[in-house]
């Protein structure tokens, strides 16, 4: 069994019946469905595994193997092979059918770019058996899969006998190789919209939960712990500097690769001092590449890779002073940090350091807490009915200015301390909590022996008895600090508290945005690849075939490509029109216009693929209005009805006179739009549910086209439920 520019030439073929030199058109329509199957997978081994499942309907095979070029540029990967098990092709495996550029056939057609057909591949001089395999007749056709220089690919067919393919097989091969090559080159990019989508969660993630860590320690640990799912490496550490000495002190350690983690750190190993940083230390806010030949000038003692190697330095740095950075080993000895990996590990470290600077804060206002908590106090119980004090003791003296035995001898009463600003509200405080018998906390000012004006925090606690509450014991807290502390704190959010909102407003005008662009990217990439593979497709039928198709499936692929190359041209017509109605560049020009002659064009105009039966009722008259926008808005209305209502269906079109304009209405028997929805139908970009799938497609732009041209005259659009299902598109123009 064998493997391996067309040399058809070089070898002869059994001749075939003339009857099966050329494929029905029910085959071409099975290669076409094929195609639009191919195009409609977003993976490499999806689209591989639909053509050899689904390519014996074309070509009949007992072996189809689809290799794909690896990134190395030289190794053909089988990432999908099929053959029949009660065959000696049931010892394919893997590993076996592995093979390089230039090696085989499968290789030779990879390297000329062209096709090869052979009745016998024993007959073939670079042929190579399958290690493992018998040496069998077998005829083999391999056609490469490319877009323009680029290959992709390579699909290989074999078959137990000889001469079984012939050339109506290779141009059939041929024209499915195009469609796969270009099914495969938009995987790719959706792979790669999809990865950096991946990448966007996973920092989401990470700001998101490190926002609700409050220790460094967990920060940095979560931080590189996220970090090989973005940046490839072959270690992580990270590092925080001494603000006295400079030293580097190493504080969390992640190693991708055992081999290259030293053994037996030493303590070395945990400190880079401030003179070797300063070696390599070639930014402070931005993320940087530390080439090999540096890395060779850093003392192999705080080392953390085994052999020498690129290594990138994420800084981290917070107010008001913290500094530190994020380090990782490039994955070997040869590999190096690409431009994305330097965006990427920004974004980490950005992200890090302002977490580390809330932790920072947050650990600030916690000792805050703990110190207030830790400052020493006023006791004091006084009658609850006559608030008389009956004990003081603690800071009395310092806090209040007086002996506590001259407070008792005296007679005070509880309040008495409080500055006159503050007295009766305290004192009326206090007997409220008395009287209902629940504890109470006060804050009120006194004066300082200094002279000052503190804040006291008084907790105020009922002792009950038999007959009620009897006595009130409290414990004064001197809050000044803490009082001033919100002070600053209500003025830096009220400083701030502005900014944070145009922050908030303008990220969700940002998410707002990033969702209309995913809507739009979504429904053009939809629209434009659609129209653009048949159009590929069909011209690459006609190309491969030399125009030697039968006069009626040339004239068939003619069509399509036309068809859909209308398709295109409205698509971005639609577009153009809003970018101008957007930016107030159009005016309408109204023109003395028959009503029912327009009416009527428009609807002999529109496409109707369904065979829907559309009524028109329109009044004979003449309305002054730009007759082209007034045709655009019936196409558009004409062209959603028809996308969204079951074949075989009616459609209504009405134009009337109406307070001295004009009315048209657009009519159908489809399933309708929910209330919610009528506005939102008419916005750039938006679909009612559903209207994305391959029975609807489309961007969104026609009914926001509707809408728009009509407020150019002066007039509005809008929708209604039609009595008995379906919708009512409405639109009024003035001046009829």
């Amino acid at each position: 069994m064998t493997t391996g520019d067309d040399v058809t030439a070089e070898v002869h073929q059994e001749p075939r019946d003339p009857a099966d030199r050329f494929r029905s058109v029910a085959q071409l329509n099975m290669l076409h469905s094929l195609a639009a199957k191919l195009n409609s997978l977003g993976d490499a081994y999806e689209i591989s595994s639909a053509i050899t499942a689904e390519l014996r309907t074309i070509v009949d095979y007992h072996s189809c193997r689809v290799y794909l070029l690896q990134p190395d540029g030289r190794t053909l990967y089988p990432v999908s092979f099929r053959g029949e098990m009660f065959s000696d092709y049931e010892k394919d495996t893997v590993e076996s059918l592995i093979t390089e550029v230039g090696e085989g056939i499968t290789g030779y057609v990879a390297e000329s770019r062209g096709s090869l057909i052979t009745p016998d591949a024993r007959e073939v001089d670079f042929a190579v058996q399958i290690p493992g395999t018998d040496d069998v007749l077998e005829s083999m056709l391999a056609v490469p899969m490319a877009v323009g220089d680029k290959l992709l690919g390579v699909i290989t067919l074999s078959m137990l006998g000889y001469g079984k393919f012939d050339e109506e097989d290779q141009r059939l091969l041929e024209v499915l190789a195009s469609h796969a090559a270009v099914a495969l080159q938009n995987a790719k990019l959706f792979q790669a919209e999809r990865e950096a989508a991946e990448t966007s969660t996973s920092l989401l993630r990470l700001s998101q939960t490190l926002t609700q860590l409050h220790s460094v320690e967990d920060i940095l640990r979560e931080a590189i712990d996220t970090v090989p799912h973005l940046v490839a490496a072959s270690g992580l550490s990270a590092y925080l500097r001494d603000e006295e000495t400079g030293d580097f002190h190493l504080l969390r350690l992640a190693a991708g690769d055992e081999s290259v983690v030293p053994a037996e750190p030493g303590a070395g190993y945990s400190v880079v001092p401030s003179d070797v940083a300063k070696t390599f230390l070639a930014s402070k806010s931005e993320p940087y590449v530390v080439p090999r030949e540096v890395v060779e000038q850093v003392p192999r003692e705080p080392w953390l890779f085994g052999e020498l190697r690129e290594v990138l330095v994420a800084p981290l740095h917070w107010e008001p002073d913290g500094f530190g950075a994020l380090v990782m080993g490039a994955k070997d000895v040869d590999s190096r940090f690409t431009d994305q990996d330097l965006r990427l590990a920004r974004g980490i470290a950005d992200i890090t350091s302002l977490a580390l600077g809330n932790a920072r804060r947050l650990s600030e206002l916690e000792r805050f807490h703990e110190l207030v908590a830790s400052l020493d106090a006023v006791y004091w119980e006084a009658d609850a009915a006559t608030l008389r004090l009956s004990f003081i003791g603690g800071r009395a003296d310092q806090l209040l200015g007086a002996h506590e035995q001259e407070w008792i001898a005296d007679g005070r009463r509880w309040g008495d301390h409080a500055i006159a600003e503050d007295r009766d509200g305290a004192i009326a405080a206090a007997r409220i909590a008395a009287d209902a018998g629940q504890d109470q906390s006060l804050e009120y000012r006194v004066s300082a022996p200094d002279g000052r004006t503190i804040w006291i925090r008084d907790m105020v606690h009922v002792v009950r008895g038999a007959q009620g509450p009897r006595q009130l014991r409290g414990l004064m807290i001197d809050i000044t600090e803490r009082k001033r502390a919100e002070q600053a704190l209500r003025r830096s959010e009220r400083k701030y508290s502005e900014a944070f909102r145009r922050e908030r407003e303008a990220a969700q005008r940002l998410r707002a945005l990033d969702e209309m662009k995913n809507t739009f990217l979504e429904a053009v990439s939809h629209d434009l690849r659609t129209p653009l593979t048949s159009i590929l497709g069909s011209a690459l039928t006609l190309e491969q075939t030399e125009l030697k198709l039968p006069q009626e499936d040339a004239l068939d692929l003619v069509s399509r490509i036309a068809a859909n190359a209308r398709k295109l041209e409205r698509l971005l017509s639609d577009l153009l029109d809003l970018d101008r109605l957007q930016r107030g560049i159009v005016s309408p020009q109204r023109r003395p216009t028959d009503l029912a002659e327009l009416v009527h064009r428009s609807v002999d105009g529109t496409e109707n693929p369904g065979g829907r039966d559309i009524e028109v009722e329109v009044e004979s008259m003449t309305a002054s209005v730009d007759a082209a926008k007034v045709e655009r808005i019936l196409e558009n209305l004409l062209s959603n009805a028809i996308r969204h209502t079951p074949d075989g269906t009616r459609i209504w079109v009405r134009g009337f006179g109406q307070d001295g304009g004009v009315m048209l209405v657009v009519e159908d028997e489809g399933r309708g739009i929910p209330p919610e929805l009528h506005e939102a139908v008419f916005e750039p970009f938006r679909q009612a549910p559903g209207s994305s799938s391959v029975h609807s497609p489309g961007v969104g732009v026609g009914l926001s086209l509707v809408r728009r041209f009509a407020e150019l005259h002066g007039g509005r659009a809008w929708l209604e439920e039609r009595d008995g299902g379906g919708s009512s598109f409405h639109v009024f123009l003035p001046g009829g």
